[in-house]
């Protein structure tokens, strides 16, 4: 696991803002209505991410299903899945 990387992508999740959010999700094919992007973020905001920790990204891909609808538990997982190789 490339340690730097997964540095980057942490610090980009814990920080990344709604706007920002809403456009690396289109632009990877998975549009996302406002409400649903503040629902994320404020789900991932509840946690300090760090994507090498399996567990923890299962966990919140977990609670998004409880919370959200499953298009976007199914988005953010496809989001991560997308990364998970460069970490």
């Amino acid at each position: 696991m490339n340690f730097i990387m997964q540095q980057l992508v942490n610090q980009k999740i814990n920080s990344i803002s709604k706007e920002e959010f809403m456009q690396l999700a289109e632009k990877q094919g998975y549009p996302l209505s406002s409400e649903q992007a503040d629902s994320v973020l404020r789900i991932l905001r509840q946690h300090t991410i760090n994507v090498g920790n399996k567990k923890q990204v299962e966990s919140i891909i977990y609670q998004l299903t409880k919370e959200t609808d499953s298009y976007v538990s199914s988005t953010v997982s496809q989001l991560f899945q997308k990364y998970s190789h460069m970490l």
